[in-house]
């Protein structure tokens, strides 16, 4: 593990925020690149990426100081603030995030769920890469696990685990790739988000049994329970849609 890549003088530059402005920066680029060929006007584009930035940061934060509140407490005010550190909540940072883009493409009077198709496969980008910042910062981690490549975690014991990071950032590239290759087909609106929320439920819903995550509701963890809302409003949606449009939807 690596929590501090490298220092410069008293500046210690941390492995998450590393990852986490890398992540931002390639998804950022990348999608510059595209957006004049599907229609997406740039300015527009760097609003809302602007937008987004800062309400998943604040939102993914204050989800995880909520629910993690026994580590800060004691703790001084601007702990809460330490994004660099590490210690996100996908969930809540997602949710701001598109709330706010709604209002911002309300307010522009241009189709949010055009945006939002768009912009999704490069979530789950910037999500494979922000989990490499978890994986060098030894958090995340799994279970106690005898398979070959298991990956001993020094900040928390000397037993070899499950690299649950890794096993999240894999899942989020194939995720990535197949919602790209999705983009070609024109259904509605809205349905390459619909595909994200199923497949990565999907995901986080099994790897969750290899991580370390304390039960919620009976043996299942908080991320599992939201991960199973997810890819349940994501199949109805899709449902609903192929019988109002009385054709097939992949």
């Amino acid at each position: 593990m690596r929590p501090i890549l490298f220092s410069v003088g008293s500046f210690e530059i941390y492995a998450y925020g590393a990852m986490l402005f890398l992540a931002f920066l390639v998804t950022l680029i990348w999608s510059f690149k595209e957006s004049g060929r599907e229609g997406i006007d740039p300015d527009h584009l760097f609003e809302v990426f602007i937008i987004a930035i800062i309400l998943s940061m604040l939102g993914s934060r204050i989800t995880f100081v909520f629910l993690n509140w026994d580590l800060f407490r004691g703790e001084p005010w601007w702990k809460a603030f330490a994004f660099r550190e590490g210690g996100l909540t996908f969930y809540g940072g997602l949710i701001l995030a598109i709330l706010g883009g709604f209002i911002y493409t309300w307010r522009k009077k241009i189709s949010f769920l055009k945006f939002l198709d768009f912009m999704t496969p490069f979530i789950a980008l910037g999500y494979a890469i922000t989990r490499l910042g978890c994986f060098l910062n030894g958090c995340c981690y799994g279970h106690i696990t005898d398979a070959p490549w298991g990956v001993i975690f020094p900040v928390i014991d000397s037993f070899p685990r499950h690299p649950t990071q890794l096993y999240a950032s894999f899942a989020a590239l194939i995720i990535f790739i197949i919602l790209r290759y999705l983009r070609k087909y024109k259904y509605f609106h809205g349905f390459i988000f619909l595909y994200f929320m199923i497949f990565y439920g999907i995901y986080r819903f099994i790897v969750e049994f290899f991580r370390v995550s304390p039960p919620a509701l009976g043996f299942l963890s908080l991320a599992q329970v939201t991960a199973l809302i997810f890819i349940i409003f994501g199949v109805i949606i899709l449902i609903w849609q192929k019988l109002k449009l009385g054709r097939h939807i992949v």
